[in-house]
């Protein structure tokens, strides 16, 4: 067994690989399932539907997850290294963080800026909750590329 060499990343692709786990089982799940995880309304219905893109778009977004659970495990040691690892992690900690600090901020100043892309039209317990886990997956990710930094390559 190989050993964990940067527990932030292996903790982050931890948290990466479990939402994207959530992102299959909400297409077993149906309809009220992506209303519950804050799909746009638009999604939910056509899940009711039976329309394929909701499906689509969850794998995508499970298919991202994974990805960058990759190269989060790449980065802790867990698996092979991955081309452009330290430059593809700054961007998914960057990714992560903007998420994990913008939507609070625009649910209260801009709440149709997110209608696209959740259902959530202010400030409550999903968008704080999912605010939370991407800013600490960013800081992670981003705490774990330090020490990866300082580390020889």
């Amino acid at each position: 067994m190989k050993k964990i060499n940067n527990p932030y990343l292996f903790g982050s692709g931890i948290v990466l690989v479990l939402g994207a786990l959530l992102h299959l089982v909400t297409i077993v799940g149906g309809p009220d399932w992506y209303a519950y995880i804050g799909a746009p309304d638009g999604i939910v219905a056509m899940a009711r539907a039976g329309k394929r893109y909701p499906v689509l778009a969850c794998i995508i977004i499970a298919s991202i997850l994974f990805v960058c659970a990759a190269f989060a495990f790449s980065g802790a040691g867990l698996i092979w290294r991955l081309p452009f690892r330290r430059k593809v992690l700054a961007l998914i900690a960057c990714g992560f963080i903007v998420r994990g600090v913008s939507f609070i901020p625009f649910a209260i100043w801009k709440p149709e800026a997110l209608a696209s892309v959740t259902n959530i039209r202010s400030v409550n317990a999903l968008l704080l909750i999912t605010s939370a886990i991407c800013l600490f997956t960013g800081l992670g990710i981003a705490l774990g590329l330090r020490q990866l930094m300082k580390s020889p390559a």
